[in-house]
This record gives structure tokens, sequence and C-alpha cells, in this order.
């Protein structure tokens, strides 16, 4: 009696239809929109996003700030840096734990779910770009294969692809972006 496998196999059973392109790129990107969608909602129940947004932008000014100082070498400026230097450490860490924040609570569910879906999809090709990407990118042999289509992604290449580009999307639209 193994429940982990059997409930894999009944999900992979369900899913069987989406394997393969196209509807492999749907469900992809459906679930990487839901997870997304899951996150920034978490972010913006567990963090105060204005004040997160704030913090972001004093980072990005100290940055500028301090680029100019290195690079006039002006000792006022230098001296200005240095004061400030404590108080961003201080909020990139706060950023840096707010924006974890939603990771720590999702992150097993996270992990099943890509363990499904690894599970569904294994090591087939579910999309094709329309070139062949190993031609461009020799090293691009990592995350799918040529065919006589272009270019087949495996699943996680393909996730992560659609996941980074609807994920900035998303978090945007939701107001939940870094400055």
């Amino acid at each position: 009696m193994d429940p982990w496998g059997d409930f894999t196999a009944w999900f992979v059973s369900v899913f069987y239809g989406f394997k393969n392109p196209p509807m492999s790129i749907i469900l992809i990107v459906v679930v990487s929109l839901s997870i997304s969608f899951i996150s920034n909602i978490a972010l913006k129940l567990t963090t105060d996003v204005k004040q997160l947004a704030r913090y972001s932008k004093e980072i990005k000014e100290f940055q500028k700030l301090k680029m100019e100082a290195q690079k006039t070498q002006n000792k006022k400026l230098l001296q200005k840096v240095k004061r400030k230097e404590k108080y961003i450490s201080k909020i990139q860490s706060y950023t840096m734990k707010a924006r974890f924040k939603p990771m720590l609570i999702f992150f097993i569910p996270f992990l099943i779910l890509f363990s499904l879906l690894r599970a569904l999809f294994g090591d087939e090709v579910v999309a094709i770009l329309p070139f062949n990407l190993d031609k461009i990118l020799p090293v691009a042999g990592w995350a799918g294969i040529s065919t006589s289509f272009g270019f087949g992604l495996y699943f996680w290449s393909f996730y992560f692809l659609v996941g980074f580009g609807l994920s900035s999307i998303l978090q945007k639209i939701m107001g939940t972006s870094p400055q």
C-alpha cells in the first residue's frame, strides 16, 4: 500500500489528456497563473505592501547615491552614504523577509504540486518554440530538445519561462511588484 504512489497515479490518469501540446501549454499557464496569484494574495495579506514600496524606493535611491559617491569620491557624499548604510541594510533585510513569508506558507504545497506535474510530464516535450534554440544557444540542451518543428521545452524549463513572465505582469497588476 503506497498512498502517495496511488494519489500520483490517480493525478496522472485524471490529467493525462493535458500531457502533450497544446493542452500541456494550457495546463502549465493556468498552474503558473494560479501559483503567482495565490503568492501575491498571500503577500498582500501578510505584509504592508505600501511600506514595502516605500522601502524599495528608499533602497533604490540609496543605491544611486552610493554609486554617485563612489564615482565622484565626494567626501561629504561618502559620509552620507556611510551614515545611511546601517538603516538601508535593516530595511533590505525587512523587505527580503516580507517577500519570503508567502513562500514559507506555500512551500510544501508547491513541492507536492510540482512533483505531481513532474510525474505527469516526465521528460516529455510540453511546448515547442518555433525556432531551434540550441542552434542559438548551444547550452540550451538542458532545457529541451530539437524537434522537426522547432525547439521542444521540457516541463520545468517551460514552467519557469512562463512563470517569470506571467509573475512579473501579475505583480504589476496586483501592486506587489518590487519597485
